[in-house]
């Protein structure tokens, strides 16, 4: 289960990536019609961006934590 949840914001982020080259190739192309209306157009940019900034932060607070439980590992094995 950890496994899943470290990888879920990566997933997140090849999403929305894939999700916004969706969104301009119907700029490009209209014709293609990945999304439909203007409106979800802008509403699905708008969930691919805060998905992305979303996913950026968790993998920043994991990495984070990551880095603080290593320094503590070696504090102890320096005692």
């Amino acid at each position: 289960m950890k496994r899943l949840a470290r990888l879920i914001p990566h997933f997140s982020i090849a999403l929305a990536g894939m999700f916004i080259t969706f969104w301009i190739l119907d700029i490009i192309n209209p014709t293609m019609n990945f999304t439909g209306r203007k409106l979800s157009n802008k509403l699905l940019l708008v969930f691919c961006i805060l998905a992305i900034v979303t996913s950026a932060i968790a993998i920043y607070y994991e990495r984070k934590a990551r880095a603080e439980q290593y320094k503590a590992q070696e504090k102890e094995n320096e005692e």
